[in-house]
């Protein structure tokens, strides 16, 4: 049965795209997955959760609701475990941080073991609460994938434990496709005849001062954000989902702090000008912007941000490409 399971991982992973998306879909309408399907979401979850984890002045990501999340759903399984005295313990201290506690694992007693593990879930759950600071949260990816492939819970059970985690496992997963695979999205097959979508439309421009922001569709849930500063007859287009919502989190940049990011480098300039310099970290450019262009940019995002429209493409981008920020 062992052989099985793994053989039928192995080959939903020889495409993983399209296993994920069918995994998004299957779920969607079911609610229920096979246990090789919650293996595959598992080890993109790890991915996700793991690797690449982004640090800024505005926020981190993953963001610490969903570490949370994925501590609980972690927590869920492991405690559902078939075998009482669980064989990973050590793999699960070591990936909570436990080695840099005062805690230790006892060889012989198994009870002992699975009641320090518990312990630092508990200790990793206090860490992650306060919004003040930010402490690393170990790698509660890992714990997740081994729990969900080597604990012996079925598919039914895990149906039930994580459905309440759903929302967050999918995004950790969307995003471990993304860092593994190129930058790709998994995109569901577009629907059509009497299923497919209805079109949502994008919010009408917007302008303040000499800013322009606007919006154009792209092709399945993408679109185009277009910012234009009209005297200068210079403009900016930003086409994918991962590289808008950094830019949106730079605008939310208080004072003078600089940005580096993935996608935008900005630095206030220190000649008393308060003038903004951006410069977009995979082209050979940069454009200076006053502190009052800034300003009317970053009250036009907040704006557009709000609009129900624009939120229904945000958050079918976000579970194509999974958390960003």
């Amino acid at each position: 049965m062992g052989m099985d399971r793994t053989a039928a991982r192995a080959e939903l992973l020889k495409k993983p795209t399209d296993s994920l998306a069918q995994i998004r879909k299957r779920w969607e309408s079911q609610h229920a997955l096979s246990a090789v399907e919650w293996d595959v979401l598992a080890e993109y979850v790890r991915i996700g959760a793991d690797e690449e984890r982004q640090r800024s002045p505005t926020a981190v990501v993953p963001s610490r609701e969903s570490y949370l999340a994925l501590l609980d759903a972690f927590e869920a399984v492991y405690s559902h475990r078939v075998e009482p005295a669980s064989r990973r313990t050590w793999v699960y201290f070591g990936n909570l941080d436990g080695f840099l506690t005062a805690d230790i694992l006892s060889p012989t007693d198994a009870e002992q073991r699975d009641q320090t593990v518990l312990t630092q879930i508990a200790r990793r759950r206090t860490l992650l609460q306060p919004t003040d600071r930010w402490e690393r949260p170990g790698n509660i990816g890992h714990c997740f994938w081994v729990a969900v492939m080597e604990e012996g819970v079925e598919g039914t059970t895990l149906d039930q434990l994580l459905a309440p985690h759903w929302p967050v496992l999918w995004r950790l997963a969307a995003r471990g496709h993304w860092i593994r695979h190129d930058r790709r999205r998994v995109r569901l097959p577009e629907p059509s005849g009497e299923d497919a979508r209805q079109p949502v439309s994008l919010p009408p421009a917007m302008a303040a001062d000499d800013v322009t922001v606007s919006f154009s569709p792209g092709g399945g849930a993408e679109f185009y954000t277009a910012i234009e500063f009209g005297s200068r007859r210079f403009g900016l287009i930003i086409s994918q989902y991962p590289e808008l919502v950094e830019f949106r989190a730079m605008l939310e940049l208080e004072g003078d702090r600089p940005w580096i990011g993935r996608h935008y480098a900005m630095a206030v300039d220190d000649d008393g000008s308060g003038a903004y310099r951006v410069s977009p970290t995979r082209r050979q450019m940069h454009f200076e912007l006053s502190a009052t262009e800034w300003t009317a940019m970053r009250d036009l995002f907040r704006r557009a941000w709000q609009r129900p429209e624009l939120q229904h493409w945000l958050a079918e981008l976000q579970l194509e490409y999974g958390e960003q920020g």
